[in-house]
């Protein structure tokens, strides 16, 4: 069953790589907004996730109209994805606001960067629209379906990235050489795929985030600035780069750094949680807000 699955989900990125981006936008919305409006009523195991994380991410319980717009949110990630191969250079440029990008450009020329992004927005699009402003993304993608993952390389590939998967041998070490080559290193950072993060805490409530981000800032000197994307409107997303983390050294400070790069992810989604649809169990204790 899992393969099956595995390849009907293949077919719908590769149909989807060569159709969506030909079909205009506003085509997409309705369909979208009433899908996520049907699903918020059911139940299942990722909808059941998604409206916990989103009640603990809001800070009240997550109704079905939050959780309605967290899966359009989701949705029209996916169709952007999908349509991003097919946008201009110009329009991609056009649809991302960095407010703080000429930071991110002056600690970039001293000591290089590293950008840690939680799964809220398109983050996808936003290494495409870093790679076209003058910082090199160099990422690391999650290794599932060994196909699928062949197809993503090419997808980040073709937007200018430099994509290594998480399961290949010396990620830091491939990391740390990005970094002094001068690219920007750009990770997603809110969810521990390893199980072997450090415990943080999330507006009183504990989560595990990965230690990656600040181990490779430590050993390389770069700047570790966390960051959200959130969208604007129908067409733009914002970047909140957050306050640059302080190197701290040894186990604690290991954890105090991952701790700032927490806050921020937290105090930033709390204002749009609807951006952050996280699918896959995050907090310990979800029942606080059922």
């Amino acid at each position: 069953m899992t393969g099956w699955r595995d390849r009907a989900v293949r077919g719908v990125y590769r149909a989807g790589w060569t159709t969506v981006g030909a079909l205009p936008p506003g085509l997409l919305r309705g369909p979208i907004a009433v899908g996520a409006a049907v699903a918020a009523r059911t139940n299942g195991r990722h909808l059941t996730n998604l409206r916990h994380n989103l009640g603990n991410a809001a800070g009240r319980p997550a109704d079905d109209r939050l959780v309605a717009a967290a899966l359009r949110s989701y949705l029209r990630t996916l169709t952007e994805v999908l349509a991003l191969p097919r946008w201009r250079p110009d329009e991609i440029v056009a649809r991302v606001q960095v407010p703080e990008a000429p930071r991110l450009r002056r600690r970039q020329a001293e000591s290089g960067a590293i950008v840690v992004l939680p799964h809220s927005g398109n983050w996808d699009l936003a290494g495409a629209w870093a790679c076209l402003s003058g910082f090199p993304v160099t990422t690391v993608v999650e290794v599932l379906d060994p196909d699928a993952y062949a197809d993503f390389l090419d997808f980040r590939k073709g937007l200018g990235m430099e994509p290594i998967g998480h399961t290949e041998p010396d990620v830091l070490d491939r990391l740390a050489d990005a970094l002094h080559r001068g690219r920007t290193v750009c990770l997603i950072g809110d969810r521990d795929l390893s199980r072997s993060g450090v415990e943080v805490d999330w507006l009183g409530q504990p989560v595990r985030m990965p230690a990656g981000p600040a181990l490779l800032a430590r050993r390389t000197g770069a700047a570790l600035i966390p960051g959200v994307c959130q969208f604007v409107d129908d067409t733009r997303m914002v970047i909140d780069l957050g306050p640059e983390v302080r190197h701290v050294d040894g186990p604690d400070g290991l954890r105090a750094m991952t701790q700032q790069t927490a806050d921020h992810f937290a105090t930033t989604i709390r204002r749009q949680p609807q951006d952050w649809p996280m699918l896959q169990r995050f907090f310990a204790r979800p029942e606080l807000l059922s």
